[in-house]
Order: C-alpha cells, then structure tokens, then sequence
C-alpha cells in the first residue's frame, strides 16, 4: 500500500492554516461586497489559497479551493469554505456561492411547513420514497405558481402562494359570497404579511448601511 515518504509535513486543520502557515498567516484580508440580503449588504473579508485534502487512506487527494472569510462587522464570526470548482475560479464567485446555501436550507424549510415533509409515517422505504417524490412535485407545483406571477408582485412567496392556492380550493366548496370573503380575507392577509415585510427589511437594510459606515465602508446602493 502507499505510503507517505518519511518526513513528509502532517495533515493539519485549517484553522492551524489560518494562524501559522505562512501562504495563509501573512496573506492580508481582502475585502468583497458578497451580494445584497435580506437584511443589507453582505461584507466579509477573505483570504484564499488552494489546498490537498487527504484521501481515505490518509495520502493527498484532491485539490481543493479553501476560502476563509470573516464577517466585517463582527471579526470573531469566521466562516471556512471548500470547493472543487476550476482552479480558475475567482474568489468573488466562490463567496457568492458559499453565502447561497440558505436558499437550499429555505427550500426545505419550505417544504417541511407548506408541503409537510416531514410528516412522514410510515415502515416502508418504498412508501417513504413515493412520500418524498410528492413532496417535491408539491413544491414544484408551488414554486412555478410563484415564478409566473412575480413578475406582477415580486414581494410574492412560496408559502404565500400556498397560502393562496389552499384558500382557492377550500372555496370551490361553499357559497358564492362565502367563496367571495375567504379569496378577499386571504388576500388581505397576504399583502399585509407582504408590507410587514418590506418595512423589516427597509429598516434592516439601513441599519446595516449605517454599520458599515461607522467602520469606514460605503457602499452605493
């Protein structure tokens, strides 16, 4: 079996790489404006350099991107990014990446309240298998609903639109005036829910601004 030729340095973990090893110690923060969030503009610094990962009989491996970013305005928040994208990639575009991932946790968050996976129950692998493909039809039903009307209300959600879809059916069953009321009273919940959230945002935006600021970042919006 191969072996590690004697000597050779010991694999270590990437914070001893950060604090001690010199491409990564003496190489200075660099600054990059991620993207915009819900809460602002997303500003981290980071630092960059490419990395071999063992393999699993403990010998060099892959090579892989290692990207370490720290949060401007709270210097003990450190986020460690790996990824096997070309060696070409730029760090801007492996930030904006890394700092994606919500949308995948929000999607299942997302089907877990709207579409009920995780209400599951059963014995079968098969029948688990045919609850998780509904699952996900559901959601896809949900969100192309959304893509075709946000165009009209960008503000739109999935859970509002299944919010919406739910009043829609439950009024094929009653009068026309009951019918009427629900689509009006799910309606005006969805736009209040919508102005809420804009007001939220709006104020956690400049707040976020005005923190950038204070440290000397501005940025133009």
């Amino acid at each position: 079996m191969p072996r590690l030729v004697a000597g050779s340095p010991p694999a270590r973990d990437v914070q001893y790489l950060l604090e001690h090893a010199p491409a990564l110690r003496d190489q200075p923060w660099v600054r990059y404006h991620v993207k915009d969030g819900e809460k602002g503009p997303i500003v981290w610094e980071a630092k960059h350099t490419r990395v071999t990962v063992k393999d699993e009989h403990g010998l060099p491996g892959m090579g892989l991107h290692l990207v370490m970013a720290r949060n401007v305005l709270d210097a003990e928040e450190v986020k460690f990014f790996v990824s096997n994208a070309s060696p070409e990639t730029p760090v801007d575009v492996l930030l904006l990446v890394g700092f994606s991932r919500w949308q995948v946790e929000r999607c299942f968050e997302d089907q877990k309240q709207e579409v009920g996976l995780d209400q599951w129950e059963g014995r079968t692998w098969r029948s688990l298998k045919r609850h998780l493909i509904l699952s996900a039809i559901s959601y896809l039903f949900l969100a192309r609903v959304r893509q075709g009307l946000r165009g009209k209300n960008p503000e739109l959600t999935i859970c509002q639109v299944h919010l919406a879809v739910s009043a829609l059916i439950r009024s094929w069953s009653l009068s026309r005036r009951a019918s009427r009321r629900l689509i009006e009273k799910t309606a005006r919940r969805i736009r209040y829910s919508q102005q809420r959230k804009a007001a939220a945002r709006k104020s956690h935006y400049r707040r976020t601004l005005r923190k950038l600021r204070e440290i000397g970042i501005n940025i133009k919006i």
